[in-house]
């Protein structure tokens, strides 16, 4: 049994919500983010792919069988009968070749303290900070953690919650999750050798090679980063390879010369029935 309050989910564990048809629907999804994305002049550089995290959390949406539920703050995207998934998408950093490096993904947040941080109580956030009080600012941290989450359970009879990841690493990306234990919490501690007077990094929340978590003074936020590298390596994920070649043309000239039916037909249509 994890030690951790975040565990991550095997491949195995992964496929049990995942399956053949919920990954075609992915593929689906994918193909079609493809097409979207907009041309690039001819000797223009590659532009980054794009897609919107609302998206995202519809691809689940639809490839489970779920209902949507997610609405600003609310603490998860989708719901299913005994369970419910907050969904993301993290970007990852690659070398000249394209290969993963060993650097961290993007930041994502777990919990917010809105407005000007304060706790009801008489301290805030900076002030906590100011005074150095590490241990009562992560105390505090796990009230919100514990609250958000409460609601969902309480609301919803949901008492299983995952994390659902899709890593953007180039052209790949990677499909993984976590399972939450808010349980847990009282085995974690702070890292005081890597806490600044801006930051609070927090012990056995995650396992180190997977990840970590830190509070963050000026963002008012608790937010989470993976090693998508290591997660690939430990074969922890389900990858798709969209062979995504960014697609060169001048649509205004297209328009112009009335070729754009024929270019959709021709380069755009072939790609989503592949």
């Amino acid at each position: 049994m994890s030690e951790f309050v975040l565990t991550p989910m095997s491949k195995v564990e992964l496929s049990v919500f995942f399956d053949d048809n919920a990954l075609r629907v992915i593929e689906f999804f994918l193909k079609k983010s493809i097409v979207s994305q907009p041309e690039k002049l001819p000797n223009q550089g590659d532009l980054p792919i794009q897609i919107p995290k609302e998206h995202i959390e519809q691809w689940i949406v639809q490839a489970l069988g779920v209902r949507p539920i997610g609405a600003g703050s609310y603490p998860i995207d989708v719901i299913s009968k005994d369970w419910g998934a907050d969904v993301k998408m993290l970007s990852c950093k690659l070398d000249k070749f394209g290969n993963l490096t060993n650097a961290d993904s993007g930041e994502t947040s777990l919990a917010q303290k809105f407005g000007d941080g304060n706790f009801g109580d008489g301290n805030t956030l900076d002030g906590l900070f100011a005074q150095g009080r590490r241990e009562l600012i992560w105390s505090k941290w796990q009230d919100i953690l514990i609250s958000k989450y409460n609601k969902v359970e309480e609301v919803h009879n949901v008492n299983n919650i995952y994390y659902f990841f899709i890593l953007r690493a180039g052209t790949m990306f990677h499909l993984c999750g976590m399972k939450l234990d808010l349980t847990k919490l009282d085995r974690t501690s702070v890292n005081e050798n890597r806490s600044t007077n801006d930051s609070i990094w927090i012990n056995k929340f995650l396992e180190n090679e997977y990840g970590h978590i830190k509070i963050y003074k000026a963002k008012k936020r608790l937010e989470l980063r993976l090693k998508p590298k290591k997660w690939v390596e430990n074969n922890m994920v389900i990858s798709f390879d969209t062979n995504f070649k960014q697609i060169s043309c001048n649509i205004r000239e297209k328009i112009t010369n009335n070729e754009l039916n024929d270019y959709i037909d021709d380069i755009l249509v072939p790609i989503l029935k592949e």
